[in-house]
């Protein structure tokens, strides 16, 4: 938990950067805050890789099929990453490219789910014996 303080402390001196870099150098002060971003999404891959595990250990458990967790477990990741192409696109003041993010981000998501509310239909058509 050592990272939280962490990455807020530097998020914060950064921001103060960032505040005398946008005036001069608006477009360096985006590349930053990204390279900001992306190193934290990176160090921090292999407690994502431990957060994959734990979901999938629980299916097994609870003797869920693939087809139910794979499904969300990838919309969580396309909702992070579509955050992430979202704030960048906010931070370089292109709001129309934000909303496109965001909306291709939903629709992406909205794909992923298909498998899994087809098999939570195929459920419940056979829990009512059809």
């Amino acid at each position: 938990m050592l990272w939280l303080p962490l990455v807020v402390g530097l998020a914060v001196v950064l921001t103060v950067f960032q505040a005398e870099l946008r005036e001069s150098h608006p477009a360096w002060a985006v590349v930053t805050a990204g390279a900001f971003v992306a190193a934290v999404g990176l160090t921090l891959m292999p407690r994502f890789a431990d957060i994959i595990e734990v979901f999938g250990d629980m299916a097994r458990v609870a003797n869920v099929g693939s087809v139910y967790v794979t499904p969300v477990l990838k919309a969580i990741a396309a909702a992070y990453i579509t955050s992430f192409g979202v704030v960048l696109s906010r931070e370089a003041g292109e709001e129309a490219m934000a909303s496109a993010v965001e909306l291709v981000g939903k629709i992406v998501i909205l794909l992923m789910a298909v498998p899994l509310v087809q098999a939570i239909f195929v459920s419940l058509l056979g829990l009512l014996d059809f």
